[in-house]
C-alpha cells in the first residue's frame, strides 16, 4: 500500500501543480491484507460489475469473473477480492466481459498467471501494478500489448520507439516518466491516446500524430518540457483538459493567440484578461479550459459550441457574466465552481442535465432561472452560492442530488414536480431553513414534515393534458424532442410524464406515441 499512496500523491501533486484535479481519482483504503490462514473470514465471492460477478477458489488461488459488460472502476473503494490479493495465483477472465476496471489487480503479490479474452477492449489505468506477472510480461517485451492496448512501456529505455502495428489504444500511464524517449512513431492503427500516456516524457521533442486517431485524453503529453513540434490531424475530435500543458507547444500557441483552437476544439484560453468572445468556429470547450483565468471578466459563446466540458470556467474569480448559447444540452460538472464574481447567468432552454458542482462556491450568485427543460440537478450543483435566497426548482426536474442546495442564506425553494426525487440528507440536500413550497402530497411535503421544515401548500397538483409531457401548459413541439429523447435513451421521465406521453393509453410508450403526438401538434396548427 506504501508504493500505491506515494504513487497517488504524485499523480495528485502533479495535477494541483496544474491547477487541477487529479485525471486518476482512486484512492485505495486503507486496508491490511489478510494472510493465507486468514482469509477464510473474507467474502469469497461477490459482485464487480453491472452484469458482472468474482468467485474466489482458495484451494487453487484462482480468481474468476464472469458476464458481461464493464468491470467497475476502483476510485474510491477496493474490489471485493482486495483482502485476498495476496493469495491470488490466477486470474481468469472469461469471455463477455469488455473492460478491467481502474486499480484491479494493483499490487495482487503472487499473481502470476492472466487470461483475458478478446473481449475484453478497455484496460483502465493501475490494473496491474506491482504483480509479477507484469514483470514478466515487461521482461519479455517493454512495450506489453494486450488485445491492441498497449498498457505498459515504462521500462522502454531507448531513445527511439516505434508502436508495432495493430496497437488501437496507447494506455493509460504507458509511458509516464519515460525520461530517455526523444521521439516515438505511433502506427496507423491507433484511434486512442488515454490519460496520460507520454506525461512526464521530459525529453520529448517531436511527435506526428497519424490521422486515424479520434481522441487525445486528459493530459496525454503533460509536463513534456521539450515537447516543441505537434503534429495534430483533423481526425482528431476530442482533446481532454490540459493534454499539452507545460509543454513548449502549447507555449508557443499561447504567445501567437491566448485563445488556443485545434479542430474546432478550444483547449486553452488561461491567459486571456476582461471580456473576450469565442470565435464561431469553436464547437467545443475543452476540460479546464480556462481554469484559474482570474481577469477574465466576460465571455461569449457563439451557437457553434455544443459542447462546454468540465470545470472548463472553473475558479474564474473574477467573471461575472457569461452566455450559455441554446445549442449546449449539459452543463457539466464543475464548469463554473468558484466563479466567485458570477452574480446570474441564463440557462437555455436546451439544457437538460446540471451537473455535479456545476455552480457550487459561486459566491455571488443571486439569482438564477432553471428552464423547464432541466430533469436532473446534481450533486453539490449550487453548494455554498450564499447569496442565493429564492429558487424555483420547474416541474420537468426529476431528481435532485445530495448538497445541490446547501446554501447558508437561502430562504425560499419552490418545487413544482411533485413526484421529484429529493436525496434523503436532513439538512444537506436543502439548506434546513429554507422554506420548502410544494404541492400537497407531493416529495416537497413529504421531505419537509420528515425534517420538521416550514412547508406552505400550492394546492392539489395540476392536471395535465395528455402529450403535454414536460408540464409545461402546452402541447408542442418541446413536448415532441422530450419524446424523441427519451425513445432515444436520452431522457428520463416520471411516472407522471410517462402517463403523459402514453398517448394511446396502452401503458406503453412507442413510436406509435410518437406519431400521435406529432399528429395532434399538427392538427391544432
Amino acid at each position: 500500500m506504501k508504493k500505491l499512496k506515494v504513487l497517488l500523491a504524485s499523480m495528485t501533486a502533479l495535477c494541483l501543480l496544474a491547477g487541477n484535479l487529479p485525471v486518476v481519482k482512486q484512492v485505495m483504503p486503507f486496508t491490511i491484507y489478510a494472510s493465507a490462514k486468514d482469509t477464510e473470514e473474507f467474502a469469497t465471492s461477490g459482485t464487480c460489475g453491472e452484469n458482472l460477478t468474482w468467485n474466489f477458489e482458495k484451494s487453487t488461488g484462482t480468481l474468476t469473473i464472469s458476464g458481461t459488460g464493464a468491470m467497475e472502476d476502483w476510485y474510491y473503494t477496493s474490489p471485493g477480492w482486495y483482502n485476498l490479493c495476496k493469495t491470488i495465483k490466477k486470474v481468469i477472465i472469461e469471455d463477455g466481459v469488455t473492460t478491467i476496471g481502474v486499480g484491479a489487480f494493483w499490487e495482487c503479490s503472487a499473481l502470476e498467471s492472466i487470461i483475458i479474452p478478446d473481449s475484453v477492449t478497455r484496460i483502465e489505468s493501475g490494473t496491474f501494478i506491482d504483480t509479477p506477472w507484469l514483470e514478466r510480461k515487461r521482461k519479455e517485451n517493454p512495450l506489453v500489448i494486450i488485445n491492441g492496448i498497449l498498457i505498459d512501456g515504462k521500462t522502454c529505455k531507448q531513445k527511439k520507439i516505434t508502436i508495432p502495428d495493430g496497437v488501437k489504444t496507447i494506455g493509460n500511464y504507458a509511458f509516464d516518466d519515460c525520461n530517455a524517449l526523444e521521439s516515438i512513431t505511433i502506427p496507423d492503427s491507433v484511434t486512442v491516446i488515454k490519460a496520460n500516456a507520454f506525461s512526464d516524457c521530459s525529453a520529448l521533442e517531436s511527435i506526428v500524430i497519424p490521422d486515424s486517431v479520434t481522441t487525445i485524453e486528459a493530459c496525454a503529453f503533460y509536463n513534456c518540457f521539450a515537447l516543441e513540434s505537434i503534429v495534430i490531424p483533423d481526425s482528431v475530435t476530442t482533446i481532454g483538459g490540459d493534454a499539452f500543458k507545460r509543454t513548449q507547444w502549447l507555449k508557443d500557441k499561447i504567445e501567437e493567440n491566448p485563445l488556443v483552437i485545434v479542430n474546432g476544439i478550444l483547449i486553452n484560453g488561461q491567459t486571456c484578461e476582461k471580456k473576450i468572445i469565442i470565435p464561431e468556429n469553436v464547437t467545443t470547450i475543452a476540460e479546464y479550459a480556462f481554469y484559474g483565468c482570474e481577469s477574465l471578466t466576460s465571455v461569449t459563446i457563439p451557437n457553434s459550441v455544443t459542447s462546454i466540458e468540465k470545470s472548463a470556467f472553473s475558479s474564474c474569480s473574477a467573471l461575472e457574466s457569461i452566455t450559455i448559447p441554446d445549442s449546449v444540452t449539459i452543463i457539466k460538472a464543475s464548469t463554473f465552481n468558484y466563479c466567485e464574481s458570477l452574480k446570474s447567468i441564463l440557462i437555455p432552454n436546451s439544457v437538460t442535465i446540471i451537473e455535479d458542482w456545476a455552480f457550487s462556491y459561486c459566491f455571488a450568485l443571486e439569482s438564477i432561472t432553471i428552464p423547464n427543460s432541466v430533469t436532473t440537478i446534481g450533486e453539490s450543483a449550487f453548494c455554498s452560492c450564499s447569496a442565493l435566497k429564492s429558487i424555483t426548482i420547474p416541474n420537468s426536474v426529476t431528481s435532485i442530488k445530495f448538497l445541490a442546495f446547501d446554501c447558508k442564506n437561502l430562504e425560499t425553494i419552490k418545487i413544482e414536480n411533485p413526484e421529484c426525487e429529493i436525496e434523503d440528507y436532513e439538512n444537506c440536500t436543502i439548506f434546513d431553513r429554507a422554506t420548502i413550497y410544494g404541492y400537497d402530497n407531493s416529495t416537497a411535503q413529504a421531505y419537509a414534515e420528515k425534517y420538521d421544515r416550514e412547508f406552505v401548500s400550492l394546492g392539489e397538483a395540476p392536471v395535465y393534458e395528455i402529450g403535454d409531457i414536460n408540464r409545461d401548459g402546452a402541447i408542442n413541439v418541446t413536448d415532441i424532442i422530450y419524446l424523441q429523447k427519451y425513445l432515444h435513451g436520452k431522457q428520463n421521465i416520471s411516472q407522471r410524464q410517462y402517463a403523459l406521453a402514453d398517448m394511446n393509453q396502452d401503458n406503453m410508450i412507442n413510436i406509435f406515441d410518437f406519431v400521435l403526438l406529432k399528429n395532434k401538434i399538427l392538427n391544432k396548427k
